[in-house]
């Protein structure tokens, strides 16, 4: 009896030893999972500090180029004013800021790159001030695609027309409807409901609440600008700097592609007087030709952007500015948009313009 109650706990020794090894295996397993767990979201939140970092520090490097921009046009402006006292020959302190033609340019600030650009909102056309003539022609334009030889059909024709009837009945202060356009009427009719501006643009952004127009119409595409390339609400005139005109303008205008602008603004550098002879010949309209004049720039968009480490962080900043506002405190900004949306391939220190 003692014999077979000792063999009995023998037994059952080493089942308890397994299971007691089994428990111990699981509880490193556990173990295990916790600490791979742990150091992975150690890593995450080391990895989203560095980013944040980076981002600011891109941010900042974005604003300053802005402000150095800002700063260098209001002193060039304080400068050419009539009675300001001459400017030293050997006075390096203040560097020209960079040309109003709507490209990118480069700089540096504490150690990092940035890019600015600054566009002459008076080369672009003014989305308050254009007649049906003009608007015809770049909603035309750019539904043709960059090619001034494609034919329009019945249909295409009456998108034109509803895209030129609906804006100038937007912006206009009654409530009577042009032939393919568009009144309170037919936009309390949408989901959500609301009714005609019936006023002046306040942003480009409201072309989209506009019957007709497209968010490829407005944003652009396939080599082709979109109406918030070429239109503007800041210009006063109805008038279009040429001698600043960005490419997406010239394609708006002359129906041409991107290729062919490009080498109209390469020409407009080294040949003005040729590039002005082309443009009012592809024009033909002597008309439109009028509203193509020279004059400096008054109101610009500037944009600022900079990134850290090939575009992983990226950050942009944008202005509308008026240059020649006669205040005491000089440039005045009229609109700011902070952390602006990216668009566009170029980054800093790549292929901008070097300034």
């Amino acid at each position: 009896m003692v014999a077979t109650m000792v063999s009995s706990a023998t037994a059952r020794r080493p089942r308890e030893r397994g299971v007691a090894l089994l428990l111990v295996l699981w509880i490193f397993v556990v173990l295990g999972v916790l600490a791979v767990d742990f150091a992975r979201y150690i890593r995450d939140d080391a990895m989203a500090a560095v980013n944040f970092a980076e981002e600011t520090r891109a941010y900042y490097l974005a604003l300053a180029g802005m402000n150095r921009t800002i700063y260098d046009a209001d002193r060039q402006h304080e400068r050419a004013a009539p009675g300001a006292p001459a400017q030293p020959p050997d006075d390096d302190d203040e560097d020209e800021p960079p040309p109003a033609d709507g490209q990118w340019h480069d700089g540096e600030f504490a150690g990092g790159h940035y890019t600015v650009r600054m566009t002459d909102q008076a080369s672009l056309i003014s989305l308050n001030k254009v007649d049906d003539a003009l608007l015809t022609r770049v909603i035309t334009n750019l539904m043709r695609g960059g090619n001034a030889t494609t034919g329009m059909d019945r249909r295409k024709s009456n998108e034109v027309s509803t895209v030129v009837d609906s804006i100038l009945d937007w912006r206009d202060t009654d409530n009577l409807k042009r032939a393919h356009g568009a009144e309170s009427e037919y936009y309390l009719k949408r989901r959500p409901p609301y009714r005609a501006k019936n006023g002046f643009f306040d942003s480009p952004e409201e072309l989209l609440r506009v019957r007709g127009v497209t968010p490829a119409l407005y944003y652009g595409g396939d080599g082709m600008p979109g109406l918030r390339d070429v239109f503007s609400v800041y210009s006063r005139s109805p008038n279009i700097h040429l001698r600043s005109a960005p490419p997406a303008v010239l394609q708006a205008l002359l129906g041409v592609d991107a290729d062919t602008a490009a080498d109209l603004v390469a020409q407009r550098d080294t040949d003005s007087n040729g590039f002005f002879q082309q443009v009012a010949a592809q024009v033909g309209d002597p008309h439109l030709a009028q509203l193509m004049v020279e004059e400096e720039p008054r109101t610009v968009l500037l944009e600022g952007r900079a990134d850290t480490q090939a575009q992983r962080n990226q950050s942009s900043v944008a202005a509308v500015v008026d240059l020649t506002a006669e205040s005491a405190e000089g440039a005045r900004v009229l609109r700011w948009l902070d952390r602006a949306p990216w668009t566009g391939t170029i980054a800093p220190g790549s292929t901008a313009v070097q300034g």
